[in-house]
């Protein structure tokens, strides 16, 4: 008897999305993989259906993503790669994927009222402007919900997110490795659950190489480009006592911050290291190039369409907190106290 595409994904490693990408003539995948994905499946006695577009959907999974003041939630590389990793895995599960924004600033009564009587077997909900608070407008819906992107410790959810406390700390660590006897922070000014997990894992990593959280060097500067960059050289005007090399709540924060320090005059790295989180695409095409903590985020919205349908599977499972792990990705814009580019 043969092996599902979901168990093949676990023997060689991959997504069960990249499987599927293989077997359907899908661009995007390497010669290397799907050569060893052909061979596993000889080997293991996975046999690919012929015709997925001719197989009816079992079913709609509803993905809702929650805009409280879209600065974050935005239209940006990183939410697309989220979302194309859903609608892989969607495909995957031979479940179609439908897409909503739910807007705070209208009606919200209207609005869930209508998402209660759209026909979906499931919603994702992409959470990562909510406040514990807003999710009071989802009780009471009868359908399984799982929570992609934010987490709160009274939450009723299955919640799948960034390992955010891991990365962030790794980041800092990283940077006082480096020999930085300063290492400051570049947070968010507009709070939400993944920055004040990053938050906890920055100030943990000081902690951890003995340095007391008192002599934090902290800038509060907004997430986006264009204000972001303006509040940096605002702060900048003032003549504060900067760090040496700083960890930001994401790339878009890094990015903007670095174009104003080299406005007023800095160089990076030679007189100020910068890492960022996430990896999106903009980080390779700065200059320098940016450091970053890279989140799978192809795998993020997979695993969370994964938790759906188990979830539908069984309504009595117990719920998780499923977290993604991060990972270093060095390039040029962090430098080392004897001068050399980590």
């Amino acid at each position: 008897m043969g092996i599902s595409a979901k168990e093949l994904a676990n023997i060689i490693q991959v997504s069960p999305a990249t499987i599927s990408m293989v077997f359907n003539n899908k661009p995007g995948i390497s010669e290397a993989t799907k050569e060893m994905v052909v061979q596993a499946a000889i080997k293991y006695g996975y046999s690919a259906k012929k015709s997925t577009a001719a197989t009816p959907s079992l079913g709609i999974i509803h993905l809702v993503n929650y805009r409280k003041h879209g600065k974050i939630a935005a239209n940006t590389s990183f939410f697309a790669q989220l979302t194309e990793g859903i609608s892989q895995e969607c495909s995957v599960q031979n479940h179609a994927l439908r897409v909503s924004y739910f807007y705070e600033n209208q009606d919200t009564d209207a609005q869930i009222t209508t998402l209660k009587e759209i026909d979906c077997v499931g919603i994702l909900l992409l959470a990562t402007e909510m406040t514990e608070e807003d999710f009071r407008y989802f009780e009471g819906f009868s359908i399984p919900i799982v929570v992609l992107d934010c987490y709160y410790d009274d939450l009723d959810y299955d919640c799948v997110v960034i390992n955010n406390i891991q990365g962030a700390f790794n980041a800092t660590s990283h940077l006082l490795h480096c020999g930085h006897p300063s290492v400051g922070y570049l947070h968010s000014a507009i709070d939400i659950s993944n920055f004040s997990e990053r938050a906890d894992g920055y100030y943990k990593a000081l902690r951890a190489n003995g340095i007391s959280s008192s002599q934090a060097i902290v800038h509060r500067i907004c997430p986006t480009s264009a204000e972001g960059y303006e509040d940096m050289c605002r702060i900048l005007s003032q003549k504060p006592r900067l760090a040496n090399a700083y960890f930001a709540d994401n790339d878009i924060i890094a990015a903007a911050a670095m174009k104003a320090f080299q406005k007023h005059g800095y160089q990076i790295p030679e007189d100020i290291s910068v890492i960022g989180f996430d990896d999106m695409p903009l980080c390779d095409m700065m200059s320098p190039p940016l450091s970053t903590m890279k989140v799978r985020k192809h795998e993020l919205g997979a695993t969370a369409v994964q938790r759906l349908m188990d979830r539908i599977q069984n309504p009595d499972l117990a719920r998780l907190k499923m977290c993604m792990s991060t990972r270093l990705i060095p390039r040029d814009s962090i430098q080392n106290a004897s001068g050399q580019m980590q």
